[in-house]
């Protein structure tokens, strides 16, 4: 045992120290350091494949021990799979790294750069996508540091750390230069962080919105018992929301627990609500058409959302583009059709195609739901008409989610500090409705202007700040795929060139 851990021990310590460094313990400054424990373990020359394998599985075990635990609580496979996913990836990657480091010093720094955001990019694509592994979201306490996401994205972040990592661990082994290269870095950084906070040119508005949380407990939602219940607490939220004045009202993913759309009686009670109220609503709720005779399942099933008035008008409907792996659709139902007749507590929900843009007095709004707001490339179709052109910026995101499911996690604040980050990137304001929490409302740089607590019921809102400002990343933001193949260069280069040592 000794030995295992004399072998493996480093991988564990960076498992670790990033793990720390992405919980709300205003410990983000580690991930500075995080990388080092690797960097030491790269240097071995006589690992085996066995041993990147084993490395992989240790550093992905701990993120997931530490940082993604809450996932068990929705599906404990679901658990298991990411883990084993992510081990892969991991493997994958140290392997690269590794080989690359012997054969390659002059480029180790390329390298792991390549490699790591190669890693973090191809997250958001393929049915198995989940993006919450990124190094830059430890950063999320450093708000003059977050300001670079304008440039270049999560991307842009992770290269920056990456460096500091690479010239502190130079540093150790006694090149003061690497010192000068760090001071460096980190001036340059704060001080575009400091002057985007300064002179971003907002204008501030006064609009009659706000965001609902009204806290129904995550079973309570779909018993058929309780829905007067939760319909009465509705009623509440909607009076003290049109007392000060509000005129739209935003209710979290799936607030309506029922076909409002096929359901003569629920669409009427959502209509009484508005009715006696005033007030417009932007909600989530289930919804459903028929399906082709040979299609597998009766039913085209979509996680929805749409925006109601009082006159009974509804715009049109926004079906939920980016779906949770196995949570909310079977992977690869299309490839292995048998799938379907597995049954693990998933809705087989429908991937959604279009993201309408919706209006309200004389602004407009484009919308998420839950997962997809860690998805950066899912915004720059979703908050610009014509994304090809960059023009037509919306005027603010919405975005609705659940996030009951987590209870008193650390998944709710890690979900909901992504909302920091997608305010930068857009350069839009964010208005977030998550059932138990954590609501908030973000401006374009990243400031949260209200927030709630986990399980508190309230509404809340706040002016409007927008910016005609077209962030630079919204036009480069395919660039990280310069990345995937510089790493592809050097993987082919590693079998090339023999081995050189350190």
């Amino acid at each position: 045992m000794l030995r295992f851990i004399k072998r493996y021990y480093l991988p564990l310590i960076a498992g670790v120290l990033i793990s720390l460094s992405r919980l709300p313990l205003y410990l983000g400054w580690m991930v500075f350091f995080a990388l080092i424990p690797l960097l030491r373990f790269f240097e071995n020359k006589e690992h085996r494949a066995l041993d990147r394998i084993i490395g992989g599985l240790i550093f992905s075990l701990v993120q997931i021990i530490l940082v993604f635990y809450w996932i068990g609580s929705v599906t404990f496979g679901g658990l298991i799979g990411i883990w084993l996913i992510f081990a892969l990836y991991y493997s994958l990657c140290f392997w690269i790294i590794e080989r690359a480091w012997h054969r390659l010093p002059g480029i180790r720094l390329l390298t792991i750069i390549s490699v790591f955001i190669s890693f973090e990019y191809l997250q958001n694509f393929g049915q198995t996508r989940f993006p919450w592994w990124n190094l830059g979201y430890s950063l999320t306490d450093f708000l003059p540091l977050l300001q670079a996401l304008d440039i270049g994205g999560m991307s842009l972040l992770a290269v920056l750390i990456i460096t500091v990592n690479y010239l502190l661990y130079q540093a150790l082994r006694k090149r003061s230069r690497a010192i000068i290269g760090i001071i460096v870095i980190f001036g340059l950084w704060w001080i575009y962080g400091s002057y985007r906070l300064l002179t971003l040119p907002m204008q501030e508005a006064q609009i009659p919105v706000a965001v609902m949380q009204p806290s129904i407990e995550q079973d309570d939602k779909w018993d058929e018992a309780l829905y007067q219940e939760i319909l009465a607490r509705y009623d509440v939220l909607c009076e003290a929301a049109a007392a000060e004045g509000i005129e739209m009202l935003i209710f979290p993913e799936a607030a309506i627990p029922d076909y409002l759309m096929i359901s003569p009686h629920v669409r009427a009670d959502l209509r009484e609500l508005m009715l006696r109220h005033q007030i417009s609503i932007f909600t989530g709720f289930p919804h459903a058409e028929r399906a082709p005779a040979d299609y597998p399942v009766p039913y085209y099933s979509f996680n929805a959302a749409s925006l109601f008035s009082p006159d009974d008008s509804v715009q049109e409907l926004y079906y939920k583009n980016i779906l949770v792996p196995v949570g909310e659709r079977m992977l690869w139902l299309e490839q292995f059709p048998f799938l379907w007749s597995l049954q693990f507590g998933q809705a087989n929900w429908e991937f959604g195609t279009k993201i309408p843009r919706y209006s309200f007095q004389d602004r407009s709004f484009s919308p998420s739901i839950c997962y997809e707001l860690a998805f950066p490339h899912f915004y720059q179709r979703a908050n610009f008409e014509d994304a090809s052109a960059k023009t037509s910026k919306a005027d603010y995101h919405v975005n609705i989610t659940n996030d009951a499911w987590f209870g008193t996690t650390y998944g709710p604040w890690l979900h909901g500090t992504m909302t920091k980050f997608r305010a930068i990137e857009s350069r839009m304001q964010f208005y977030r409705s998550a059932n138990t929490g954590i609501s908030m409302i973000v401006d374009p740089k990243g400031q949260v202007l209200v927030s709630t607590e986990l399980f508190e019921i309230t509404n809340v809102s706040a002016p409007l700040y927008y910016t005609d400002l077209i962030p630079l990343y919204h036009k480069i933001y395919h660039y990280p795929i310069i990345f995937v193949f510089a790493g592809l260069a050097i993987f082919i280069l590693s079998f090339i060139i023999p081995r050189r040592g350190r």
